[in-house]
């Protein structure tokens, strides 16, 4: 089984970037991309309404990791503290060493390919440090970025669920993609 047991949150880094923990100090970029319908089109949670509503959610990402449950990175530039986005394991599966992955960016920051470093980074940390089996990610259909996005980086399309979930007074499909442990 997995565990998720770290004596410090482990924070990563990539050639541009630093995967550090979410803290306080997020609050007001939280907020910012969480309310933003453009963030959360594809991602199914509300929108949030306030900055009070920001600081729970911290709050709780700070509380799953001290738990042990699930594992989420701010996303910075190197040597700058501004929160670009966030990526990680929101839901892992510790007796099937399965982890989902999730992420959301900053609309500024789309299309400068930070999302795709990120990813790169904690795949490789989800399947060595973590030793996960499997890592999946759940997709609307209609997002094309981040199907694109797991497909570039090696995932497979295993599923596609109609009607797997019921958000904002309606049903919505869909799209499973995985990616095997390379071992």
């Amino acid at each position: 089984m997995l565990i998720l047991n770290f004596e410090k949150f482990p924070v990563l880094e990539t050639e541009r970037l630093t995967l550090r923990p979410i803290s306080i100090d997020d609050v007001d970029e939280m907020f910012q991309q969480r309310s933003n319908p453009d963030v959360m089109k594809y991602i199914v949670r509300p929108l949030l309404q306030s900055r009070r509503e920001a600081e729970e959610l911290v709050r709780n990402y700070e509380f799953l990791f001290e738990q042990g449950i699930s594992i989420t990175w701010a996303i910075s530039l190197k040597g700058e503290s501004k929160m670009l986005g966030t990526v990680g394991f929101p839901r892992i599966n510790k007796e099937n060493y399965r982890g989902e992955i999730g992420y959301s960016l900053d609309p500024v920051n789309w299309n400068k390919g930070y999302m795709s470093e990120a990813l790169k980074e904690i795949i490789q940390f989800g399947f060595k440090q973590l030793r996960m089996n499997t890592i999946e990610a759940v997709i609307h259909p209609e997002n094309r970025a981040s199907s694109s996005l797991m497909l570039k980086h090696g995932f497979v399309r295993e599923a596609y669920f109609r009607e797997h979930t019921f958000f904002d007074g309606r049903f919505q499909d869909v799209e499973i993609y995985s990616l095997l442990s390379p071992r």
